[in-house]
């Protein structure tokens, strides 16, 4: 465990104490964010005298939740004046348009608070000063060159002194409104009750659940079993979570993607007003819409997969980058160029083609920070942002060959075939004797899992063969009996019953694994990552 910990740079008796017992004690000060003084006088005087707000937020899970979670916390202070708005990605893309920035002063707004965007929209800030609207500018992605205006300005990446910068963009939104509290009390217990939707769009946003981000999860997973949140609490229902323990592999892979199809595909604020709904018959129809629009987004997807993979079979040898182009739907391309990433080990850019323009999503291998790459192509793009693994993009469709070429090029240059050679990270070589189900305890402490603290993969080398053999439909997955004079272990390889003819004979085998329990048998069952028969020596 400790060697566990020391690979999450957690080495520091006060460390260990904060990754296994920290709680919102132990939360740093809101007030180290520059510039939080400043939001939470802004925030505090426009609620005093009700003044018209915008919130104004991004289409995906972590824009969603952080403007629900705003909503939720500050309309019971000023009903009927706060106002929200979130873009449409198909018709308008990401971040801050001008024209719905003159719709809010034209209703009145005096004051406009971002959650996950902003930081580079400089010529949009520069209107909302124009028009004498305030802006309290919250986000967390990376920022360019030139910072726009603003009143206050919260953004964790921009604040070197702030210990913990890598929150989402509802993180950042929680700071503020936890700022908000200090001065307003009666704010507080509304603040954490609404803690499930932070750690919601947290594990959704892919940031490291460490520091900061793991108190606000495991807070927001224990709130999110027992949700005072009508419209989650029908997704819970919809999705087969009501009342079972909620764990981050659960919101990573079966609510965040609900909450996201409908922004992919249409209409964001559906996902926004089931978060926000208080009729359990009106948030049972929102979670329904969810589930009906996540599976036609499944459905796009995969047509849209297999025509980019076609595209690059026929292109021929693969080099150090993937840029695919296609008149693909531009709410899925994120998804699949994430998919291309980790089948064929490239950072990868898809383009969505459309009238004049195309618009991009990428996605990164560790060693290639994707946002710095395509600063350098930035002479040809028309806008871009994100972070190191993940980044959007847009271009006019006549610059599309000069942006191939220039990102190849950066690709080329710092890509070494070290980096482009895919590693699967094993916590400690073990022998099979030491897995009990007393390990297991010790390794579900470690937990919630995700970005920055995988579920631990150990090994254990020339582990006796007993039975291999394929199971499931086709023998489509691979089932092992393992063992020792004294004791036998299970093991289970998903997608693995290819190997099954391979293994056959074998005496002893190697073995990377999680380890998990089998629901079916209360049995400890190791469930394989990778394999290999022993080398001979």
């Amino acid at each position: 465990m400790a060697k566990i910990l020391a690979k999450r740079k957690i080495t520091t008796r006060e460390e260990v104490r904060f990754f296994f017992q920290g709680g919102r004690a132990d939360l740093p000060s809101p007030f180290l964010l520059p510039g939080m003084e400043e939001a939470v006088e802004l925030l505090a005087s426009a609620l005093e005298r009700r003044e018209r707000i915008l919130i104004y937020g991004d289409y995906d899970a972590d824009g969603i939740t952080a403007v629900a979670l705003l909503l939720r916390t500050l309309r019971p202070f000023n009903t009927g004046n706060i106002l929200y708005y979130l873009p449409k990605r198909l018709a308008e893309g990401y971040g801050l348009h001008q024209q719905a920035l003159a719709k809010a002063v034209k209703y009145g707004c005096r004051l406009v608070i971002t959650v996950d965007c902003g930081i580079t929209a400089v010529a949009e800030a520069a209107y909302l000063r124009e028009q004498g609207v305030n802006l309290i500018l919250t986000d967390h992605h990376e920022p360019g060159s030139q910072l726009p205006w603003a009143a206050a300005l919260l953004n964790p990446k921009v604040a070197a002194a702030y210990p913990y910068p890598q929150l989402a963009g509802v993180g950042v939104a929680f700071k503020l409104l936890q700022g908000l509290a200090v001065k307003r009390p009666e704010l507080e217990e509304l603040l954490w009750e609404n803690i499930d939707l932070v750690a919601l769009g947290t594990i959704a946003d892919v940031v490291p659940l460490l520091g900061e981000n793991r108190v606000l999860v495991k807070e927001g997973l224990k709130q999110m079993a027992k949700t005072a949140n009508t419209g989650l609490k029908a997704l819970l229902t919809q999705t087969g979570l009501a009342g079972k323990r909620i764990e981050a592999g659960h919101v990573g892979y079966i609510l965040a993607p609900r909450v996201n199809a409908v922004g992919r595909l249409g209409d964001p604020t559906v996902a926004l007003r089931l978060f926000l709904e208080e009729n359990p018959v009106r948030a049972g129809k929102l979670a329904a819409l969810l589930e009906t629009m996540n599976q036609k987004r499944q459905r796009i997807e995969e047509k849209v997969q297999q025509e980019a993979e076609k595209a690059i079979a026929d292109a021929g040898p693969v080099g150090k980058a993937l840029v695919l182009a296609g008149p693909w739907h531009p709410g899925v391309i994120g998804i699949v160029a994430a998919r291309l990433t980790e089948k064929y080990y490239r950072p990868t850019v898809l383009l969505s083609l459309e009238g004049e323009r195309a618009r991009g999503s990428g996605r990164s291998i560790p060693g290639f920070h994707l946002f710095h790459a395509l600063e350098e192509c930035a002479w040809c793009l028309v806008k871009y942002g994100g972070h190191e693994c993940a980044a959007g993009l847009e271009l006019e469709k006549n610059r599309l060959d000069d942006f191939k070429r220039a990102f190849t090029a950066v690709a080329e240059d710092r890509l070494t075939p070290e980096l482009l050679t895919p590693a699967l990270e094993v916590e400690e070589v073990i022998p099979v004797e030491a897995v009990t189900k007393a390990l297991l305890t010790d390794l579900a402490r470690l937990a919630p899992f995700g970005e920055g603290n995988p579920e631990p993969v150990l090994a254990c080398r020339a582990v006796k063969l007993l039975a291999c053999y394929g199971v499931g439909k086709d023998a489509k997955h691979l089932k092992l009996k393992l063992g020792n004079p004294n004791a036998s272990w299970e093991a289970i390889g998903f997608n693995f019953g290819a190997l099954t003819g391979e293994l056959e004979g074998a005496k002893k085998v190697d073995l990377a694994f999680n380890l998990e329990l089998n629901d079916w048998n209360n049995q400890l069952q190791l469930v394989l990552k990778d394999l290999k028969l022993p080398e001979v020596s």
